[in-house]
């Protein structure tokens, strides 16, 4: 078969994958809804307006997330029996208007939106190539996986997108990294990058959408930000199903772990910029080592945001099939493998998958002509 056959008909295979995933949200039936993560922004929504002050409140969040769910109980149980909203509070706030449609036409809708956000920022990000280069990273295993969760990756690659899109209007770049901020523990590394390169108005944009993104929730709770600090912790346990490196500091004793877990991602943060920074694969390959890394160097990273290593191959923008096929394949065990393998295998995908887009692997040596 010819290659550019064969490259048509890969392609007209993924566009279908591409389809299903749209279509899905709108076929699923209302318990898929209810066992996704959009019970826990919903209740965050309809505290910040009911009862901002208690939006960190499991009490009360318990209260709200059985009102959501119609009293049904998650298969998936979080902390204290239920799913808790433990994301920045302006999630909470941008969830607003979907809990108004209710809780299965509302999450429908979210998930959508969630798709469409990780399919623009994909195409910005991989401007002015063919919007054909998105397929295998929007047709992906880690994209299935963000769908079924109602996750918030796609306001993530959104943001990077723009920004990217936007790198030679500085001041905006940052403004739209705001986004970035739904899962700000994603780009750890990024941040860092900034600041070591001197992008002062690019900081200043991120500053400045962060402070409005801040105010937009402390106009209703000045103190939520220290309410939102001691219950993130609990996230970080050894049994939860996560695909960063820091994590595995939880297999520590107990007394140890957060000392652990601080200092891993420190030092995946820092080695992460160091890599970046030595990549000889140009720019692309920088900015893809940096968002693939913040998934590593995360303090808090599940299966889902592996979207995000989806992002960094499409910008690098030489990954092949078996790249495409590796990514799926660990995402699928880092989603169904019981605890840790989703933790090494994370680690080793995304470290392999670094590996490769920094350019570091040996040259071929040539055929001989005997």
């Amino acid at each position: 078969m010819k290659p550019s056959r064969w490259r048509w008909r890969a392609s007209v295979g993924l566009l279908g994958v591409a389809v299903a995933f749209v279509i899905y949200p709108i076929t699923e039936g209302p318990n898929d809804i209810i066992n996704s993560d959009w019970p826990a922004f919903a209740t965050g929504a309809r505290l910040v307006v009911e009862n901002p002050s208690h939006l960190y409140d499991l009490e009360q969040q318990k209260r709200v997330e059985f009102e959501v769910t119609g009293g049904k109980t998650l298969v998936t149980l979080g902390i204290n029996g239920i799913l808790p909203f433990l994301a920045p509070a302006w999630v909470a706030v941008i969830a607003v208007p979907f809990d108004l449609l209710g809780t299965d036409l509302g999450g429908r809708v979210w998930i959508l939106f969630g798709l469409t956000c990780l399919a623009l920022g994909y195409y910005l990000a991989t401007r002015p190539r063919p919007p054909t280069v998105v397929l295998p990273a929007f047709a992906s295993l880690p994209t299935a996986l963000m769908l079924l969760n109602a996750q918030l990756d796609g306001f993530v690659v959104l943001g990077i997108g723009a920004a990217l899109a936007l790198r030679n209007r500085h001041y905006v770049a940052g403004l739209a990294l705001g986004l970035t901020l739904m899962k700000p523990q994603l780009v750890l590394p990024l941040g860092l990058a900034l600041v070591l390169a001197r992008r002062w108005r690019a900081l200043a944009g991120w500053a400045t959408a962060g402070a409005v993104l801040w105010a937009s929730v402390a106009v209703l709770n000045p103190r939520w930000v220290f309410d939102w600090l001691a219950p993130t912790g609990t996230t970080i346990t050894p049994g939860s199903r996560e695909v960063d490196l820091p994590h595995l500091g939880t297999l520590l004793p107990s007394a140890w772990q957060l000392i652990a877990v601080a200092g891993l991602t420190l030092v995946t943060v820092a080695g992460v910029a160091i890599v970046a920074r030595r990549c000889r694969s140009g720019f692309r390959g920088q900015a893809a080592i940096l968002i693939a890394g913040g998934v590593l160097a995360a303090p808090h990273a599940l299966p889902a945001d592996l979207v995000l290593v989806g992002l960094a191959l499409a910008i690098w923008g030489s990954a092949r099939w078996h790249d495409w096929l590796l990514l799926s394949a660990g995402a699928a065990i880092a989603a169904f493998a019981p605890v840790p393998w989703p933790s090494v295998v994370g680690v080793l995908l995304i470290g392999y998958l670094c590996w490769r887009i920094s350019g570091w692997l040996p040259a071929r040596a040539p055929a001989s002509a005997g």
